[in-house]
């Protein structure tokens, strides 16, 4: 069952050229630079900055990748190891804590969530990272080899390179599993730390995008400071947060069955009597500690704490979003510690229609993926191959949004000509200071306010995009197609279009 799912879960993504994930071109981007650079004029734009960005893990892999695969599939084939890593790296969590590893199923339903769909790459690829982390962290405690002490801490490391948010929850839970068995034992067991405590602490105090974050956590006022949600609004997006990511209703009925389903293995393994469980660990009653907690609820602990950091966290901060949204779905997928183990019949048909459940969505994903290539991409190659490499871009995408999911797909579509042919572009995370590059002080584009990329009717391209050469239209076309003595059409397609300035 499991390997069909994991099979399944990753055929949306493989079955379509381009799938309609938001910030996918960002990412192909910034692995087409650092594959590429300094060639197709990137060298002339950009400079690399490895050490002022976090997200090292998830772009090192796919850039060796790109070398045999090309960039767009060594992303696609980074993100399915990912999602496919991350039911089994729980599995392996669960029977570790003599919990049932079945149980796992649960996760395969959470595969098509906000996060994935917004194109939160980093994240999504921290997460098998943070339950195989936990594994680790669980194996040294019951035996502090070397061996094993090395591994927790390389895992430690590359999920702090990954994303900070699933690092956070890994150190906190490895550090609930080290603790015990007294005071010298606990500080003993804690050097595994040492790579990757050095690693944050550097990135936090002595670059922006660590400082941001540090503030962020600390509750100083930014830039534009800090957005909290009402807890009424917060249960209203609680669903969009997790697998609303559909147009239509089924994934919403999808995610009430998977609700549904997890509550009712909850019952029935109560019923059953959860004392049976495992509510002892065996290494503490071997160890003469019969009454001391399971490693199971150190762990589960986890959840709850998930759960209150979506509700007081902030939404957002000066340029980080989002930031409380990334928790329901750690919530959720630590909750599956909390279920007891599945016995009988009844235990096997939840397990199985969980599984079901599963399966329907990644049809429906499919389907969406596949209607969204066909009908709504349109003509984007004819447009990208009308304009030569190494070139200036800007875009202006006035229809953004996307018939079959959420979000805008859309909006970072720009950054797919950078990807195939170098150049400079805007919009861009080049900006952003979690970027592995940044535009050199000369010659760069005219920085441009927050929300930029979604106002285009508010460009002037007179005014605002001088310092281009080429401008990627879907929708409007606005102003530009007014300015006739300054921008003249080089493609005119079904979708796009393209303007060259005179």
């Amino acid at each position: 069952m499991f390997a069909l799912l994991s099979v399944a879960s990753v055929v949306p993504l493989l079955w379509v050229a381009r799938p309609p994930l938001q910030d996918m071109p960002q990412h192909l981007a910034a692995i087409s630079v650092l594959r590429h650079y300094p060639d197709l004029s990137l060298g002339t734009y950009f400079e690399l900055h490895f050490m002022r960005t976090q997200y090292l893990a998830y772009y090192a892999l796919a850039y060796l990748a790109s070398f045999v695969f090309g960039v767009e599939l060594a992303n696609k084939l980074v993100l399915c190891a990912a999602l496919v890593a991350l039911p089994w790296c729980l599995a392996q969590l669960l029977g570790e804590l003599k919990r049932d590893p079945r149980l796992a199923v649960f996760s395969f339903g959470l595969t098509y969530n906000a996060h994935l769909v917004l194109g939160f790459f980093n994240f999504i690829a921290a997460l098998p990272l943070l339950f195989a982390g936990l594994t680790a962290a669980l194996r040294f405690r019951r035996q502090a080899t070397r061996k094993r002490g090395l591994v927790l801490s390389a895992l430690l490391l590359a999920c702090f390179y990954m994303h900070v948010v699933p690092f956070a929850f890994l150190g906190l839970g490895t550090l609930l599993v080290l603790l015990g068995g007294g005071l010298g034992a606990s500080v003993r067991r804690l050097w595994v730390f040492a790579p990757a405590g050095l690693a944050c602490l550097s990135w936090l105090f002595l670059t922006p995008a660590g400082s941001s974050t540090l503030a962020a956590a600390s509750g100083a006022e930014g830039q534009r400071g800090a957005q909290f949600a009402t807890v009424a609004q917060a249960m209203r997006e609680l669903p969009m947060w997790l697998t609303d990511v559909l147009t239509g209703e089924r994934d919403d009925q999808l995610w009430v069955l998977w609700a549904a389903l997890l509550l009712t293995a909850l019952a029935l393994g109560v019923r059953e009597g959860a004392a049976r469980d495992g509510v002892v660990d065996d290494d503490d009653a071997r160890a003469g500690d019969p009454h001391k907690e399971s490693f199971a609820w150190r762990l589960a602990l986890l959840c709850p704490l998930a759960a209150l950091a979506y509700f007081v966290a902030p939404t957002g901060y000066d340029w980080i979003w989002p930031i409380s949204a990334r928790f329901p779905l750690l919530a959720l997928l630590f909750a599956v510690l909390l279920v007891p183990a599945q016995r009988g019949v009844r235990g096997q048909l939840v397990l199985v229609s969980a599984a079901l459940v599963a399966l329907l969505g990644f049809v429906e994903v499919g389907r969406a993926f596949a209607a969204f290539e066909r009908d709504e991409v349109g003509d984007l190659d004819q447009a990208i191959a009308a304009i030569p490499a190494g070139e200036r871009v800007a875009g202006l995408i006035f229809d953004r949004a996307s018939r079959q999911v959420k979000f805008s797909p859309f909006l970072q579509y720009v950054a797919l000509y950078q990807a195939q042919k170098g150049g400079a572009v805007m919009f861009s995370f080049a900006d952003f200071p979690q970027s592995p590059f940044h535009f050199r002080a000369a010659p760069r584009p005219p920085r441009v306010p927050p929300r930029w990329e979604w106002q285009p009717e508010r460009v002037d391209p007179a005014r605002d995009l001088a310092w281009y050469r080429y401008v990627l239209v879907r929708g409007g076309p606005g102003k530009i197609a007014r300015q006739t003595d300054l921008w003249a059409p080089v493609f005119t397609g079904r979708r796009w279009r393209v303007y060259k300035r005179q």
